[in-house]
């Protein structure tokens, strides 16, 4: 009887340990952000859409009909790589004249200087006149020019194969195709819409007319992109208006992500100064890190502790005015702690959290 109860005893007391251990390895973990220093502005927020930083429209520089397309939208290619041909039949007909035309033109050179050489020999024995010898002279200057015109337009027409070929200018990717095989084209019509693949990403966006004298290049700005956010700088501000009446903005990525891609829908948004021109930094903590009991308002700061481990510590403060991204703080922080933002009610003092990625 006393063996059995030993028995039991132990295993609630392991069961307990093991309870134990489970809950140490369960730290909450909490939703945070960084206290930073905003310049005193208003925040303005406008659509645009992602675009490569390299746009090619590439086309044939000569006429003819398409007989192969070596490419889809959407495929990567790489540079000096041949997307397209078109037929080259006629192209070589025509060279095969030319060329007819520089063989017939360097015999007739050739043999006028046969004859220039006689003549010399004659003149010089007093066999002929120096007009002759100034007529062969000029007979055969003529051939010679007659001959250099021909070898450039062999040139030139040789030339016509390269350009009844489309070749990638470089690495990228297709973003459109606006012909198909057996399609006649024509010269200078773009066929093939490449983009460089890089970190050249960028953001098209319109800004209303009251607002655009307050953008300037490297202006830094936030960017809502899939899902994310990312930092930009402005780098071209247009001078006049766009299609739709707005002033198109280009706005650098300069953190991409492999996952972005030209085309894609973006949300920009500009801290635009304010006619008071009030540029003083100020500390802002978000409305949701706030919380108030009878001590007045606090946040839960995060410290550092061993670890990826932080203590909730209460830190009251003393805030200021309310602006769209949250309280000036007045006393309490400092620029780069860390507070929570979500679930305050379950924090408590010295509580051992994880910061939520």
């Amino acid at each position: 009887m006393k063996k059995t109860l030993y028995t039991i005893a132990i295993f609630t007391l392991v069961s307990c340990g093991n309870n134990t251990v489970k809950e140490e390895a369960e730290i909450k973990k909490v939703v945070y952000a960084i206290i930073g220093s905003q310049s005193e502005g208003e925040l303005k927020t406008f659509n645009g859409k992602s675009q490569s930083g390299t746009e090619n429209a590439l086309s044939f520089r000569t006429n003819g009909m398409i007989t192969d397309l070596k490419v889809k939208n959407g495929e990567k290619v790489k540079k000096g790589q041949v997307l397209a041909k078109v037929d080259t039949k006629d192209i070589s007909l025509a060279y095969d004249k030319v060329k007819a035309s520089v063989a017939s033109a360097k015999s007739q050179m050739n043999t006028l200087k046969s004859s220039l050489d006689r003549t010399k020999k004659l003149y010089q024995t007093n066999g002929t006149s120096l007009s002759d010898l100034e007529q062969a002279k000029n007979a055969f200057k003529n051939a010679e020019a007659n001959y250099n015109n021909s070898i450039k337009a062999q040139n030139i027409q040789g030339s016509q194969f390269e350009y009844a070929k489309i070749v990638a200018p470089t690495d990228g990717i297709v973003t459109a195709v606006n012909a198909s095989e057996n399609e006649f084209a024509k010269a200078g019509t773009p066929v093939i819409i490449v983009n460089s693949i890089g970190s050249d990403l960028e953001i098209s966006v319109g800004v209303p007319e009251s607002f655009i004298s307050k953008i300037s290049n490297n202006m830094a700005v936030e960017i809502k992109l899939n899902n994310k956010t990312y930092q930009g700088i402005v780098t071209e501000v247009a001078f006049s208006v766009g299609n739709n009446f707005t002033y198109p903005v280009i706005v650098k990525i300069e953190n991409p992500s492999d996952d972005l891609r030209p085309g894609m829908p973006a949300e920009v948004t500009f801290n635009i100064e304010t006619q008071t021109e009030i540029t003083e930094t100020k500390l802002i903590v978000p409305v949701k890190a706030i919380s108030n009991d009878s001590d007045g308002d606090f946040v839960y700061k995060l410290v550092k502790k061993d670890g990826e481990t932080f203590s909730a510590e209460k830190v009251l403060v003393k805030l200021g005015a309310l602006n769209d991204n949250g309280f000036e703080i007045i006393e309490g922080l400092k620029n780069g702690d860390l507070v929570a933002t979500a679930g305050l009610r379950s924090l408590y003092e010295g509580m051992i959290v994880n910061l939520m990625q």
